[in-house]
């Protein structure tokens, strides 16, 4: 169907990618990871946040287990 429609791969890419990717995931406990947020001061947030964005935020979302592996199971790095 891709190649039929068109996708928005370069032309002659071939995927590196395994037929079959293993993904394993670990959940960290939720309520450490806020502890340690609030221990840190503003200093020490605001050089987290220049690191890595708005990451901190992920702690305040309820993640659907089964929607994330969805996702994980069918990703492809090719397409982002």
């Amino acid at each position: 169907m891709q190649l039929e429609k068109g996708d928005s791969l370069t032309k002659g890419y071939t995927s590196k990618l395994w037929d079959f990717t293993r993904i394993s995931v670990t959940q960290n406990n939720l309520q450490e990871l806020k502890e340690v947020w609030v221990q840190w001061d503003d200093e020490v947030k605001q050089l987290f946040y220049s690191n890595y964005g708005d990451f901190p935020y992920l702690l305040d979302i309820k993640v659907d287990k089964h929607l994330f592996r969805a996702l994980a199971k069918f990703w492809n790095s090719a397409y982002s």
